[in-house]
């Protein structure tokens, strides 16, 4: 039985895959809270977001900077109203062109059917690489 958080996290991915701007706002409190992690001077739509009108510009940034290509989502886990959320994808970054093959894990913090806050666990370097159009090198320790 899918507990009432995960299906809350369930109907927001299946909204953000519309990239429906309303819908996926729907599934958040007014002042919910948005964490990407990331300097904004280089990915518009990472940093720290309070309420529905900062979700909706770090939202705007992404959909206009990041084609999704694949995104494999596992399984959920839930205690106490928070969602694990671990899942691998392939994005295009605009301008650059570059695409990146990453793995995530997404934490959703669930209230009486709504997110309260979210935060992603994500390599943001390899993100502000790819979207800037640098190669990410690695020198040998």
């Amino acid at each position: 039985m899918t507990s009432e958080a995960i299906a809350t996290v369930e109907a927001y991915f299946d909204a953000f895959g519309t990239r429906d701007m309303e819908r996926v706002l729907s599934h958040f409190t007014a002042d919910a809270t948005w964490t990407i992690p990331g300097d904004p001077a280089l990915t518009p739509w990472a940093g720290s977001r309070s309420g529905q009108e900062e979700i909706q510009q770090s939202l705007t940034a992404f959909f206009a900077a990041v084609e999704p290509l694949a995104f494999e989502l596992g399984t959920m886990v839930e205690a106490d109203g928070r969602v694990l959320a671990p899942g691998r994808y392939t994005s295009r970054f605009h301008p650059s062109g570059q695409v990146l093959e990453s793995e995530t894990i997404l934490r959703f913090t669930v209230a009486d059917g709504l997110i309260t806050d979210y935060r992603v666990f994500e390599d943001s370097l390899g993100i502000s690489c790819a979207h800037v159009g640098e190669r990410l090198t690695t020198t040998p320790a």
